[in-house]
């Protein structure tokens, strides 16, 4: 299968709009996908994201984002929805591994039923080695089985503090790239001695890296990635795209002030998810602000609200930095 034309550039992580009492938001979230694709700088959307909340999602709630966001987004723009089977990442607390699996297969199924794009499952940390198995034959058996099952695009994702033996390597990697529908993965770690393996075991297959964390971005671009996954892909998508663009045009100084524009915005927003709902209602575009709560959450996507000083400074900040890396023309 060959990689999709949209597996370049932003691929949004997009955030999921919660009611007060936490449950689905149907309107907010169309509100959201309607202020978000506006932007030219937003080549897809990804669906139960991690930002999204990926992990206190339950299995009816995977298939309702699933409508509400092919239906909404028919015609405008591709999406790619994340279809693990439900696990909070308890680790102490994995589920039952037949009926994880086959709710992989079951929402990649319903997902293609639905119009979606692509898929994305993360490294099956859920499941664990039975006797004389390893992590690696868990894996693989794992991505076979989705491949067999699923029509659709696949993306593997490798979340932030994924436990080391079921990271990446080379290696793995490179056989997990043989598969027919397996075309990207999305690897959320810094170490770009880790990464730059990770990119030439796959330089030469029909496979993309993504950048899991955009403030490597650049580096990760001359290493070979082709797309990034990140706030910014939300927040600033014309700002991250412009370090893309920069260094395809060859222009590495450019590139740089944009790579420190992205930094600089990632690291002055504390709640990512709440300053753009609150950013989409100011511009008419309602989106209720509340999350879930979400054990073990490495994405900042915690409910707690910015202080109305912290919205206005780093508005401040994004729409400066906006200005300065604009949507193309």
């Amino acid at each position: 299968m060959d990689v999709p034309d949209f597996v370049r550039g932003c691929i949004a992580p997009t955030f999921t709009a919660f009611d007060e009492q936490g449950a689905l938001h149907p309107d907010g979230q169309r509100n959201l996908l309607d202020f978000m694709v506006r932007s030219k700088s937003i080549n897809a959307f990804f669906m139960r994201s991690g930002m999204g909340q990926m992990f206190a999602f339950d299995f009816e709630d995977v298939k309702s984002l699933t409508r509400t966001a092919c239906a909404h987004l028919a015609g405008k723009a591709p999406v790619i929805v994340g279809c693990n089977g439900v696990w909070d990442r308890d680790y102490a607390r994995r589920p039952d591994p037949g009926v994880f699996q086959a709710q992989c297969v079951t929402l990649g199924q319903y997902a293609a039923d639905q119009g979606a794009n692509g898929v994305v499952f993360t490294m099956p940390e859920a499941l664990v080695p039975g006797d004389g198995k390893t992590v690696r034959d868990v894996v693989l058996r794992f991505f076979e089985r989705m491949n067999d099952a699923v029509s659709l695009p696949i993306f593997i994702y490798q979340p932030p503090g994924t436990g080391e033996a079921y990271r990446l390597t080379p290696e793995l990697i490179a056989t997990l790239a043989e598969m027919d529908h397996i075309c990207a993965a999305k690897v959320s770690y810094s170490d770009m001695e880790y990464v730059l393996g990770l990119i030439r075991a796959v330089k030469d297959k029909p496979f993309v890296f993504i950048t899991g964390v955009e403030t490597v971005y650049f580096a990760t671009l001359y290493a070979g990635s082709r797309a990034a996954i990140g706030q910014g892909a939300c927040l600033n998508p014309s700002v991250l795209n412009a370090v893309r663009t920069a260094f395809l045009d060859g222009d590495r100084e450019r590139a740089l002030q944009a790579q420190e524009a992205v930094n600089l915005l990632v690291h002055a927003c504390g709640n990512a998810p709440y300053f753009l709902k609150r950013y989409a209602t100011e511009h008419g575009f309602p989106v209720p602000p509340h999350a879930r709560p979400m054990p073990g959450d490495l994405y900042k996507s915690k409910g707690t609200a910015m202080t109305d000083e912290e919205y206005t400074t780093f508005k401040r900040l994004l729409e400066e930095k906006i200005a300065r890396f604009p949507e193309p023309a």
